[in-house]
């Protein structure tokens, strides 16, 4: 008779990348955000489980599908997430907390999560990975008197010698891949134990988490109505370049790692199988690092009928023709291109990224002819880039035309380049991680004030994708359509949504009922709201 496994129960936390506090009702959607499959918990979940000689139980909470149901229903959010927290710990025991955070704006939910934790089960484990953990270990330690270690770099490997080890404590002071109070105190250096060979890494357990709730993150909004299975991989990590406002590199190192061919479609094949996917999401850093093994996996993914989306963006520099033909026959029909600037100085001096504009246009035709929707990624408010720059980047846009423009206001993530750089002038306005998000502007510098910038950040967005949107000026209706919809659908009260459908419908024809109502719509809006008021008058619109 053999001997019955020990077992231990393992729970997962992602905590919350949105800034619920600041939600207002104006800008709460009507639809759940856009979240992403919680990939790199997975990872450890099925890697743990492959080489553990324990019996594993594991439970996955994601508070941010938590925290969205939450804000629906209970005006004290804190008090939510902790009611919930108490349930979920109370139920099922666990004796590992380990908590997956992975931006600067999840900081500010630490404290909830581990004090509530502690306070329920007293001998849990609690530890901390991810970005967060990697990049503000001290900040972390230091903070938050209920964390017994925070994993540097990836957490495969660490991880799993965690689980292993006889006494956990013991060998989170004594590993070098991860950090306590103990060993800030004697400086000892924080070291990644990095997994070389990515094929270690089982088929993930999808049961641990609900698919259907992280089925909107599709660029192709054609299909939004549609229900639908998206599910993630990512075939590669590691980036070998330095843009200065990644910090991708701290946790998964500059040297890119790949999955095999082989392996990469037989995950694919087996989510099919199981789940019945319908859109593979691929992740990768740079998919296009190693061209050949990139248009290999195009290739065979073709077979598979599926459409396929890069919603990490791919690089520029390196589609040509056969590249847009062959990510049109994988099943790619949206695509978004990491294009960050239109300044050819911000692009080499300050961002540091292996891109002149003059590489953009052609890669847009290419893509074009295939007859995919391309998007752009633009990232602004960069210490040394100015006005002049900014504008060199909005006449790239509207010269070179995109089916839709994504402008991010740049966030000093900690671990990037940037952050680093705003830390040592000080030019952060506040010190406030919950208010890092791409929306709000927390960097001050000779050339950069924040609160015109967010301002002109938002309408060089209502004129290059409302007012001026490429698809209208070429008589696209019908997809500008598409894209004006699926605003209105979700933020039924932006007045520049109802605008550009008006403009549209008028320019299909025969659409007056149509027409009229988003007219009207736009001047309700515009009438009950002052700030929709000015930003109409700033374009002529009334």
């Amino acid at each position: 008779m053999g001997i019955a496994m020990q077992q231990q129960k393992i729970l997962f936390v992602i905590p919350p990348y949105y800034n619920y506090n600041s939600y207002s009702d104006k800008s709460i959607t009507t639809q759940l955000p856009s979240f992403t499959i919680p990939y790199g918990v997975l990872s450890i979940a099925a890697y743990v489980k492959k080489h553990s000689h324990y019996d594993l139980l594991f439970n996955v909470l994601d508070l941010n599908l938590k925290t969205f149901e939450i804000i629906q229903t209970c005006s004290d959010i804190s008090k939510g997430i902790r009611d919930l927290l108490n349930n979920v710990v109370s139920d099922f025991k666990p004796d590992i907390v380990a908590i997956s955070a992975l931006f600067n704006s999840c900081y500010d939910y630490i404290e909830i999560i581990t004090s509530t934790m502690k306070s329920i089960k007293p001998d849990a484990l609690i530890v901390i990975g991810g970005g967060l953990a990697t990049n503000l270990f001290s900040e972390l330690m230091n903070s938050f008197e209920d964390i017994d270690g925070a994993c540097y770099g990836e957490g495969e490997l660490p991880f799993c010698q965690l689980i292993e080890a006889p006494n956990k404590v013991e060998y989170l002071e004594s590993n070098s891949s991860w950090i306590t109070r103990n060993s800030l105190k004697t400086g000892r250096v924080p070291q990644t134990n990095l997994l070389v060979d990515l094929d270690e890494i089982p088929f993930f357990d999808y049961d641990l988490i609900d698919l259907k709730s992280y089925a909107s993150r599709s660029l192709d909004k054609r299909y939004a109505s549609m229900s639908k299975t998206e599910m993630s991989i990512h075939t590669s990590r590691g980036c070998p370049f330095d843009c200065v406002f990644c910090a991708n590199g701290k946790v998964h190192g500059k040297k890119v790692r790949y999955m095999s061919v082989d392996k990469v479609i037989n995950e694919v094949a087996q989510m099919i199988q199981q789940y019945s996917i319908d859109v593979l999401l691929i992740e990768d850093d740079h998919f296009l690092s190693n061209k050949n093994r990139a248009k290999i996996i195009l290739q065979e993914i073709f077979k598979f009928g599926i459409k396929v989306e890069f919603p990490n963006g791919i690089a520029v520099y390196a589609i040509d023709e056969e590249i847009g033909g062959l990510l049109k026959k994988a099943g790619v029909t949206t695509i978004s291109l990491a294009i960050e600037s239109g300044s050819d100085y911000v692009l080499r001096y300050i961002i540091k990224k292996p891109l002149v504009v003059k590489m953009i246009k052609p890669a847009v035709i290419f893509l074009m002819q295939n007859g995919i929707d391309v998007h752009a990624f633009i990232v602004t408010g960069l210490p040394g880039e100015t006005d002049i720059h900014r504008e060199e980047t909005r006449q790239m846009l509207f010269d070179v035309g995109f089916d839709w423009v994504k402008i991010f206001i740049a966030i000093p993530i900690a671990g990037s380049r940037l952050y680093d750089i705003c830390k040592a002038k000080g030019y952060l306005t506040n010190d406030s991680y919950s208010n890092f998000v791409a929306t709000k502007c927390v960097i001050n510098t000779p050339d950069i004030d924040a609160e015109k910038l967010e301002k002109d950040v938002y309408l060089m967005n209502l004129d290059i994708n409302f007012v001026n949107n490429f698809n209208v000026r070429n008589r696209n209706y019908e997809k500008a359509i598409i894209y004006f919809g699926n605003i209105a659908e979700r933020y039924p009260n932006h007045a520049f949504a109802h605008y550009a459908l008006a403009v549209s419908y008028q320019g299909i024809g025969n659409n007056e009922e149509i027409v009229e109502y988003h007219k009207n719509k736009f001047a309700e809006l515009t009438k009950a709201d002052e700030t929709w008021k000015t930003y109409a008058m700033h374009f002529g619109l009334l």
